[in-house]
Parts: C-alpha cells; sequence; structure tokens
C-alpha cells in the first residue's frame, strides 16, 4: 500500500510538472456567475452587497450558481478587484483646468502602474459623490482617488468615512480633505501660496486690497484667506474685513464680486482671486468695465490660466505642481495596492510657486 500511495504522488507531481495549471481551481469572476444564473453582472454584483433591489428568486439563482462553480462571494469579490485593476477618481469640477492637470498626471502613472482609471464628475455636489461612491462600490475598483466636495458637513461626511471604511480599498485624498478621516493624501500649502502674493501687492505699496475667496467649508478656502491675512499682519498693515468677497470657486462667483468690489469699494486697487475661474470670472468684469490691467487694477490670482499666456495677458500667479500631484497621489495608492501601507498615515503637502508676470507693471506702487 505504501508503495502504491508513492507512485501515486509521483504520477501527480510528474503530472503536475507537465501542466502545472491542471489540478488548479481557476478563478471565478463575476461574469461566469451571471452567465451561469442567467442574469446580467450588475445582479450578481447587486447579490454580492445583499442589495434589498434583488428579488428572492433571482438571488436563489446567483446562490445555485456560485455554489456549483465553488466559489464564495469574499473570493469573488477578490477577484473582481484583481482582474480590473480599475481605479476611481472623483474631482468635483471637470472645467477646472486644475482638475484636468491633476487627472492628466494621474493617467500618467497609473499606465505605469498597470491600472485603468474612471473619472466621476461630481460637480460639487454632496450627493452625486455618495453616489459615485456607491457605484465604484459595486464595480469592484480596487482604489480611489478622490477630492472632496466638502470637510465642513458632518452628515455628509459620516456616508463618506460609512462607504470607504465598508469597501475596504486604498482611498487617497487630493487637494481637499474628509473631516475626520485618517485617510491619506496629497495637498498644497495654500496659506504659503495665499501669503506670497499678498505680500508682493503689499510691499509694492498697495493697501487697498480686496480678496475673492473660495468657500470656507473646504480646506483650500480655509488655507488661502488664513494666507491673506497673515500677509497683513506680517507687514504690520491694518486687514479691512469688508473686503474680503466669497466667489464659491466659480466663474460667476468671482464675476459677482468684482461687480461688489468695484460698487462698493471704488478704492480698491489690487486684487487677490484665491481660485483660477474666480480670477476668469474676476478679469472679465474688469474688461466690460474698461479698467486695464494693470494700470487701473493689480490683479493676482490662485492658479495659472495657460490661454490667458496665449493671448498675451501677462497675470502673476500662484502656481501649483498639478501633475506632480497626480503623480504622487498614484504612487501612495499603489504602494497601498502591494500591501506596503504602515500604520502611519500619509500625507504630501507640496509647496506652490509664486509666477511673477509684468512684475514692474502688474505690482506697481498705488497712487
Amino acid at each position: 500500500r505504501n508503495i502504491k500511495k508513492k507512485w501515486n504522488e509521483m504520477t501527480k507531481n510528474r503530472r503536475m510538472k507537465q501542466n502545472p495549471q491542471k489540478g488548479k481551481r481557476m478563478a471565478v469572476n463575476v461574469r461566469e456567475i451571471a452567465k451561469k444564473a442567467n442574469v446580467s453582472a450588475a445582479t450578481v454584483s447587486r447579490v454580492l452587497h445583499q442589495s434589498e433591489q434583488v428579488k428572492p428568486e433571482t438571488r436563489k439563482k446567483v446562490e445555485e450558481a456560485m455554489r456549483q462553480l465553488q466559489v464564495t462571494a469574499g473570493e469573488l469579490v477578490r477577484n473582481a478587484r484583481m482582474d480590473t485593476r480599475i481605479v476611481g477618481i472623483l474631482v468635483p469640477d471637470l472645467s477646472n483646468s486644475f482638475f484636468s492637470e491633476c487627472i492628466l498626471g494621474i493617467e500618467e502613472y497609473a499606465r505605469e502602474a498597470g491600472l485603468t482609471t474612471i473619472i466621476c464628475h461630481t460637480k460639487e455636489s454632496d450627493q452625486e459623490e455618495v453616489r459615485y461612491l456607491r457605484m465604484l462600490k459595486e464595480m469592484h475598483v480596487c482604489g480611489i482617488i478622490m477630492t472632496p466636495t466638502s470637510d465642513d458637513n458632518d452628515y455628509m461626511n459620516n456616508e463618506y468615512l460609512n462607504l470607504l471604511i465598508d469597501m475596504k480599498i486604498p482611498v487617497v485624498l487630493l487637494d481637499r480633505d474628509v473631516k475626520y478621516s485618517q485617510l491619506d493624501g496629497v495637498f498644497i500649502d495654500n496659506e504659503n501660496g495665499a501669503f506670497n502674493a499678498v505680500k508682493l501687492l503689499l510691499e509694492n505699496g498697495h493697501r487697498n486690497i480686496a480678496m475673492i475667496s473660495g468657500p470656507l467649508n473646504t480646506v483650500p478656502g480655509r488655507g488661502r484667506e488664513e494666507g491673506y491675512r497673515n500677509a497683513f499682519e506680517f507687514m504690520n498693515v491694518p486687514l479691512r474685513e469688508e473686503l474680503i468677497y466669497e466667489g464659491h470657486f466659480s466663474i460667476q462667483g468671482g464675476r459677482e464680486a468684482t461687480e461688489m468690489i468695484l460698487r462698493e469699494h471704488p478704492e480698491v486697487t489690487a486684487i487677490f482671486s484665491s481660485n483660477n475661474h474666480m480670477t476668469i470670472g474676476c478679469l472679465s468684469r474688469l474688461f466690460e468695465e474698461g479698467l486695464k490691467i494693470p494700470e487701473d487694477m493689480a490683479v493676482i490670482g490662485f492658479d495659472d490660466i495657460p490661454i490667458l499666456n496665449q493671448l498675451g495677458y501677462e497675470i502673476t500667479v500662484v502656481g501649483r505642481p498639478t501633475k506632480e500631484m497626480g503623480h504622487q497621489a498614484v504612487k501612495i495608492l499603489a504602494k497601498m495596492m502591494n500591501g506596503k501601507r504602515t500604520d502611519m498615515t500619509r500625507r504630501i503637502i507640496l509647496i506652490p510657486k509664486l509666477i511673477i508676470r509684468g512684475s514692474e507693471r502688474l505690482c506697481r506702487p498705488a497712487d
């Protein structure tokens, strides 16, 4: 009996060497279960995540197919993630060149890492963001890079955290934070960028400097306003609270804020706009009034606007390494996906650079 047992083992080992795949159970995926049960892959996904939208008889068909193919729900989810290698990217405004540049950086590095990206445009909407997170959960993505719409809404942040924890996948934040989270992320020193911009205006003699700020329920909005305030304190110049206007990070918001500045404070000689879209709105309103830049109004914006350079407008800006932000976000995500995560939260803060154009005119001493 011992000789026969040993012979059988030797024969089995020899066959395995000749055909190493034989004897191994191939990984079953969602599509195979769907085909076996004669349902859609989306239905199988809903069964795996215990959705109440599935009829009891349909659920039984899917569970029977899983039993016949000898696969568990946990194995299916893991196999789906390994099979797809899809990373979800959530951004609040695709029309903003900052996010477009970040996505270019993400896709460039993701391609090298063998990852496929799916872009989700949340349109600065909390509800859209949660909807996309649920969709990505059903798609079994292997990671997420996201720019939250807000970090100051307790209810929505609880939604984020519950969803993200339940998905059990790596998540990296980009540019904005999530309140109460311990998530990794890549950010910009917003306070530093705004401080240097406003300090430059103050050094060139401007005292009545208006600010078009972003929403204060975001890290960039708060950081840039803090930088504006710190510059006045550093230069020992009194700050006028009434010269701070919120522009909501939008072109229309920039237009409306500029209109109020011109109407309510004609003494203003310089405007600091804390977002590229608001800068576009600001400039368009100034041009409508026939004002020349910098002869009639000095303007510095946060984020570069490449099209203005091509049109010959020399606007000093706070430039950000946008593609590098995308690169760094994917690097962190790839390490986490490969099991190289440590217990410490990894947060990278990049430093913006003040790009001075036409400085002898743009930042001329105020009258």
